[in-house]
């Protein structure tokens, strides 16, 4: 198989659900297809393949008949990884003729550009080695399970970690921290990467309702409590959510961890949309939805007949996400425009 379907293979590897190497000549790897679910009755089933044709992949669902080359399927199941795959075959491309050009010179070595670097947070001793991703749990973690009752897709399940014993976890990154405690409990840790790949702090779901919902820590105070800043592109349009979890459902996001409408983090601010939970109950979150508008930012400001709190509960209410990005840009609103429909949203009915 070509470098390039190779290595994306084995990114899709710890990403994609029971993934199995079964051949490498020609390549073969099963999985569960993330794009029709596969089974929802049994999690075992696991009918998504990657084939090799040709020195290429092909990926195939024998549940679905969904057929794509490498290029597609990416595109499908992340956006960033397709602009990565992209960006890397081109480059592949171009050594190939280079090499055959000069293939009276000194031949160069191929594989030096293809070459990748560790990112810093991956590095010996990085607090993240210390505890699994979601995406290498067993499908019947209690972890996956809760994932999987909230509908967030396997397909982002990589972003997020678990920590068995947090307190613990957390005190060995920042040594007395947190106290040490003899009932220490799990919680759903989703880290705050920067552009260079660099760990500066976490945000950490408990999974049970007896205890602080969530914590925030910060490994490096001059940075912005923010999510998913190593993949959002600030080039296009990006949604600014209040929550982590929310931000996973949309195409190209960030969440910003105790959001108080301040940019600060955010790029090309002209591109942003922010969206706030829909409580118009919640002074505070009118307040921050009312600073934002002074600002001159764009704020979504969701109609009456939407009901529930935030993005997951509309999810779990039964709304694609693909719909409900369609819903935020159709009630997307700034300057007086914005002012007008907010003091319309917040009247309490």
């Amino acid at each position: 198989m070509n470098i390039t379907d190779l290595k994306y293979a084995g990114i899709l590897s710890v990403r994609l659900e029971r993934f199995t190497v079964k051949a490498h000549n020609p390549y073969r790897a099963n999985f569960r297809c993330p794009i029709c679910g596969d089974s929802q009755k049994n999690k075992t089933k696991a009918r998504g393949w990657i084939l090799e044709k040709e020195n290429t992949a092909i990926i195939y669902c024998h549940n679905c008949n969904a057929s794509h080359n490498m290029r597609s399927f990416l595109r499908f199941i992340d956006n960033n990884l397709f602009n990565e795959y992209v960006i890397d075959s081109a480059l592949e491309k171009g050594q190939r003729r280079e090499i055959f050009q000069n293939r009276h010179q000194e031949p160069i070595k191929p594989l030096d550009k293809l070459r990748m670097k560790a990112p810093n947070f991956r590095k010996k001793g990085s607090p993240l080695l210390k505890i699994k991703k979601i995406s290498q749990l067993n499908y019947d973690h209690k972890a996956k399970i809760y994932l999987q009752k909230r509908l967030i897709p396997a397909s982002v399940q990589y972003k997020l970690y678990y920590a068995p014993k947090f307190n613990e976890w957390v005190n060995s990154i920042v040594p007395g921290k947190l106290p040490t405690i003899e009932r220490d409990r799990p919680r759903l840790i989703m880290p705050f990467i920067d552009k260079g790949g660099n760990l500066f702090g976490f945000n950490a779901r408990a999974f049970g309702d007896d205890e602080l919902r969530y914590i925030t820590i910060m490994l490096d105070d001059t940075m912005p409590k923010m999510f998913n800043l190593d993949k959002v592109d600030f080039n296009k349009k990006y949604y600014v959510t209040e929550g982590p979890i929310d931000s996973l459902f949309l195409s190209n996001a960030v969440a910003m961890a105790g959001a108080d409408g301040n940019a600060r983090g955010l790029e090309n601010t002209e591109n942003a949309v922010f969206v706030f939970d829909n409580e118009p109950r919640n002074k505070e979150i009118v307040q921050r939805m009312e600073r934002c508008l002074d600002k001159g930012f764009k704020v979504c400001i969701f109609p009456k007949k939407e009901i529930v709190k935030d993005i997951n509960d509309m999810v779990l209410n039964g709304t694609n996400p693909i719909d409900i990005e369609m819903i935020i840009d159709m009630n997307t609103y700034q300057g007086l425009s914005g002012k007008l429909e907010m003091a319309e949203w917040k009247k309490v009915t």
